[in-house]
């Protein structure tokens, strides 16, 4: 009689901690990994995939002045955060997603580098194009349709 009671104690305690743990991979597999951006990685990533033409006229000090400026331009809309913060504000969200323009980005960048001297803004497209392609690999952004 013993060993029927440890039995179906036993297999509650398995039943129990089966269901436990499917619901918390339920929970995660819900949730987005944050995604950390590293500058010097990033530079490296984009440096390399640019064209050549664009590559001939600037070097790895202006991809990471155009970086910054684009990173800035995500803190001013609320789309970069320090760790364990909500990204976006109501001017950045659909639905329960943080979403950036990328053309408000481009223009944003493009037009401070023309204030500030920086790379053509060819130059400047392409720098931003393969950062996105960056941000896509790392996870920060979804290489799917925006949704509407």
């Amino acid at each position: 009689m013993i060993w029927l009671i440890a039995a179906v104690g036993l297999a509650a305690v398995v039943v129990i901690a089966f269901v436990s743990v499917g619901i918390a991979v339920g929970r995660l597999e819900q949730e987005t990994a944050p995604s950390v951006y590293r500058l010097a990685e990033a530079v490296e990533y984009v440096a390399d995939r640019l064209p050549d033409e664009v590559t001939a006229r600037i070097s790895y000090d202006d991809v990471r002045t155009v970086l910054s400026w684009h990173l800035d331009w995500f803190a001013a809309v609320g789309l970069a955060t320090s760790h364990g913060q909500e990204l976006g504000d109501p001017a950045v969200a659909v639905g329960d997603m943080a979403v950036a323009d990328t053309g408000a980005a481009c223009d944003a960048v493009v037009a401070r580098s023309l204030e500030e001297g920086g790379p053509d803004p060819v130059d400047v497209v392409c720098i931003l194009e393969a950062q996105l392609a960056y941000l896509a690999e790392i996870g920060a952004v979804s290489a799917g349709e925006p949704p509407a």
